[in-house]
């Protein structure tokens, strides 16, 4: 090989290599700020993760609201160690009255497992305990000083604040319900004030920081679910969905469409000739293909819609309530996008491609596989016709 040739090459690789490091700090850059927005706020959630994630927490929840309902009147016992009877006899009955309300919210949560509530069942779980300790402390400063009475009660709020931090939460989440719960304790400083500001900034010191340690235990939990989630479910080269997350939001749509009697449509397509793309031009330039692709979809469809990865070059999109025309119709507006649009090599060759589409409509009570079978007919009915064109109907020919 001549020295002009080495030298080619060498630039060829220092271009692939400077595009490369570009490539991964834009990654990076998209990682970190994707890692906050998913910690601020669920705004930028899937259904699939927000439902992966309510599952999660609905499992803890029992587990919590269950030990405190038998732990609870249990812990009578010390009780009646350190206080008067007369006392320890009123926290029996408050603390049956508490176990009995949490006792109540864990069969709430095993009937019904909705996002709202979830976040309902889970805020009066906690702001319980805060109502017990407030109606318990107004009733034994009536007989005893504030300094007589045991510390393990007096951080009670506390540390339920920072069991709060076991449920894997945004910031605007843990905020939320920790703004709620503290109510009760900022109405009984304001009823037993007397003065002293300096107990009261204490107090007020103590709740940050309890409650900056929840947050902090939430959002960790949180990345942490995201970074498992989006391993076992995200698409790594597409950012789509891959295909189990997609049976599963399926199903979901399929069995919320026989109670709103509507119907959704699904749209399989894959590129045409792409093994030539990957035999002419490498498995660079195909993946480029696939991740232009990728971001067509992502812009020409809806939030609600399902887009997924099915295999290879094979996409499939799920349109919730969504009949066959419209969607025949969204079908024709993204085979004009990717008719469009384009990928250049390293050589500045510039590369187009086309698709062939299946568009079919869900039929109640159908098995999801017969679903799937008619739609991947009609895909390849297309590309027996000739490709880069569109097939919709309830058959297929």
């Amino acid at each position: 090989m001549s020295n002009s040739a080495y030298a080619e090459n060498d630039d060829r690789r220092e271009q692939i290599n400077k595009s490369q490091t570009l490539l991964n700090s834009s990654k990076l850059f998209c990682a970190k700020h994707s890692i906050i927005e998913d910690v601020v706020s669920t705004s930028h959630h899937s259904n699939d993760f927000i439902q992966t994630r309510n599952q999660y927490i609905v499992e803890r929840l029992k587990l919590v609201c269950l030990f405190f309902a038998i732990s609870v009147p249990i812990s009578s016992v010390l009780d009646f160690i350190v206080f008067e009877s007369a006392q320890a006899k009123l926290l029996l009955i408050n603390r049956l009255i508490l176990s009995g309300a949490l006792t109540a919210l864990y069969q709430l949560i095993r009937r019904s497992h909705t996002v709202n509530m979830v976040r309902l069942v889970l805020t009066l779980s906690f702001l319980s305990p805060m109502l017990f300790y407030v109606v318990m402390e107004l009733s034994l400063t009536q007989t005893m000083a504030y300094r007589d009475i045991p510390l393990s009660f007096a951080l009670m709020p506390y540390l339920a604040i920072v069991m709060l931090g076991l449920f894997p939460l945004t910031i605007l989440g843990g905020v939320t319900i920790l703004t709620v719960i503290s109510l009760p304790l900022a109405v009984l400083e304001y009823i037993q004030y007397a003065g002293d500001y300096i107990v009261v900034i204490d107090k007020i010191w103590l709740l940050v920081l309890f409650g900056g340690v929840c947050l902090w235990l939430q959002s960790g939990q949180m990345v942490m679910l995201m970074k498992l989630y989006r391993e076992s479910t995200i698409d790594t080269l597409t950012g789509l969905m891959n295909r189990r997350v997609l049976m599963r939001q399926v199903k979901r749509i399929a069995k919320n469409s026989k109670y709103t009697q509507g119907s959704f449509s699904v749209m399989m397509f894959d590129l045409d000739h792409f093994k030539r793309v990957n035999d002419t031009y490498g498995h660079m330039v195909g993946d480029k293909v696939l991740v232009t692709v990728s971001s067509l979809l992502k812009r020409e469809l809806r939030n609600s819609d399902v887009i997924a990865r099915f295999g290879g070059e094979e996409f499939l999109v799920v349109m919730p309530h969504l009949a066959l025309a419209p969607a025949t119709q969204v079908a024709i507006r993204v085979a004009e996008a990717i008719r469009k649009a384009s990928v250049m090599t390293d050589e500045q060759q510039k590369i187009t491609f086309t698709t062939s589409i299946g568009v079919t409509q869900f039929i109640v009570d159908e098995p999801i596989s017969q679903l799937f079978k008619r739609v991947d007919d009609l895909l390849y009915y297309a590309k027996e016709q000739g490709r880069d064109r569109i097939e919709n109907g309830l058959n297929v020919g």
